[in-house]
């Protein structure tokens, strides 16, 4: 997983060379613009003195390139500090003087850079008579204190909203590195990869408006961020404020006057907070173009998006609720049924059993008793587990079959035969799972006095999980004491595979009177 330190180093590196990208492009588009001025205004004729005359006042490197450079330079240091100090102490609450402090120089940072590049900034145009034909150059500047003033403002409001970017990117990467499945590894780098180019992009692209700042982009972000932090703040008043009274008026008698407080409490709220900022916006003299009618008709679409998603949060939590509610079931279930296949005293009493072989020189036994003792230890220590490696789940198979052939004789007219690819990588499964089907085919599949096979095959590809247990049937006898006792070993793998694996596993069982065969393909990618 990618710690959330890492990201950022790499995020500081990307902004970093992005904003140098930036800078570049812009200073030669600037050297561009200049010599293409001066080639017009000479290809016109005109005068020499009209050309060079005013730009006596103008000095590229003082007018153009440090401006150009010093602002970047100051914008991203404002960036820097917002992002790397200020929001992290913010998030945990830690407001003291050191935060205050941080906030000032952040501000500063970020205002010296808009005063160094409006007030230094000059810009050089043709000047043209009535007929548009070009009689000279003007070289002029945009400051203004209004300007000032509100570009100041559109660049700070330009840290809030990449910091607003930046927080859903920290989530979308942490969602998709809690995922067990090693194919949303590819979704964490194609996100990766866009981000990093819509960067690059923006870089190559962008300008920002010569004028004011809040022409283009930076007007229609801001807009569309008023508007989500209103639908925000509306549903949760209404998630808050109103759906739960609803949720209790069932035992109470209707009371109009009541739920006609509700409601203005509700409108009251989120109402003032909108007007609150589209005014702020509007009487800061940024020419938006804001209505009173567009207004109040903004304001009630909001209200509106803010009801259905609160109804929808609402309809989602109870569905949340009963999902964790049933999860909760399952895995209680499924832990009753893992405890049915851990017997822990029959490990003690394997040792004991195997210290008494080895003194009575007992090899074969001896030898038995000791992987009986490997499985024990497996399902005392590795069947506890959600997921094991394939290869202990091999080991286990291979003991149980070889103590099975133990109680085989040569005369015994009895054919096992067992088919198990090893695995070149590591691939982990719910433990358990195989073992079943095993004990089922010799449990029924091995006679004395019948002809009796075994077939077990095991492989695997790079998606799936193939297993295959085909054995002979003899019935048992009328007195024979296993005759009805089938054991709760299939019908527990059965409930753990649709717990554990649900639409990822086909189990296959076909029975006749003389053969069993069991097919079970689990998707392991």
């Amino acid at each position: 997983m990618q710690s959330l330190q890492k990201i950022r180093r790499y995020e500081f590196f990307l902004v970093f060379i992005s904003t140098i990208i930036y800078v570049v492009r812009r200073l030669f588009q600037e050297a561009n613009h200049f010599d293409q001025t001066v080639t017009i205004a000479e290809l016109n004729k005109v005068p020499h003195e009209l050309i060079w005359g005013p730009l006596r006042s103008y000095n590229h490197f003082s007018n153009t390139i440090f401006p150009i450079i010093t602002g970047a330079v100051f914008f991203l240091g404002g960036w820097f500090i917002f992002h790397y100090y200020i929001y992290p102490r913010f998030k945990e609450k830690k407001l003291d003087n050191q935060l205050l402090i941080l906030i000032f120089m952040s501000i500063a940072f970020v205002v010296t850079g808009v005063f160094l590049f409006d007030f230094l900034k000059l810009y050089i145009r043709h000047r043209v008579d009535n007929h548009e034909q070009v009689i000279g150059i003007k070289v002029y500047s945009l400051f203004r204190k209004l300007f000032f003033f509100t570009n100041s403002l559109a660049a700070i409001i330009i840290i809030l909203l990449y910091e607003g970017f930046a927080q859903f990117y920290y989530f979308l990467n942490k969602k998709l590195n809690e995922e067990k499945e090693e194919n949303f590894q590819y979704l964490i780098y194609f996100l990766n990869i866009s981000i990093a180019g819509f960067m690059m992009l923006v870089a190559v692209t962008a300008n920002l408006p010569r004028k004011n700042y809040w022409y283009g982009a930076v007007r229609e972000l801001s807009l569309w961020a008023i508007c989500a932090a209103t639908v925000y703040f509306a549903q949760e008043a209404f998630y808050k404020r109103v759906l739960p009274y609803f949720s209790s008026i069932k035992s109470r008698k209707f009371q109009t006057g009541a739920i006609f407080f509700v409601f203005i409490n509700f409108f009251g709220a989120i109402s003032g907070y909108f007007i609150q900022y589209i005014s702020w916006l509007t009487y800061a003299h940024v020419n938006l173009g804001f209505h009173g009618e567009w207004i109040f008709q903004m304001f009630m679409i909001l209200v509106f998006v803010s009801i259905v998603v609160a109804f929808l949060r609402k309809v989602f939590s109870k569905e949340k609720i009963a999902l964790q509610t049933q999860v909760v079931s399952k895995s209680a279930e499924l832990s009753s049924l893992r405890s049915q296949i851990n017997p822990h005293f029959l490990f003690n009493a394997l040792n004991t059993l195997y210290s008494v072989s080895l003194k009575e020189n007992a090899e074969k036994t001896s030898d038995g008793i000791q992987k009986l003792g490997d499985m024990m230890r497996f399902m005392l220590n590795e069947n506890h587990q959600d997921r094991i490696p394939l290869s202990k789940e091999i080991e286990y198979l291979h003991n149980y079959i070889d103590i099975q052939r133990m109680r085989i004789d040569e005369n015994h007219d009895i054919e096992i035969k067992v088919n198990i690819q090893n695995s070149e990588r590591e691939i982990f499964i719910s433990p358990m799972l195989l073992n079943p089907f095993v004990e089922n085919a010799f449990k029924h599949g091995i006679s004395f006095r019948n002809p009796s096979w075994i077939y077990i095959t095991l492989t695997h590809d790079a998606q799936k999980l193939y297993f295959k247990v085909h054995n002979s049937r003899h019935l048992k006898q009328e007195n024979s004491p296993e005759k009805d006792n089938n054991g709760i070993g299939l019908e527990n793998v059965k409930k753990r595979l649709e717990l554990i694996y649900p639409n990822r596993h086909t189990l296959d069982i076909q029975v006749s009177d003389n053969d069993y065969f069991v097919s079970l393909i689990i998707g392991i990618y």
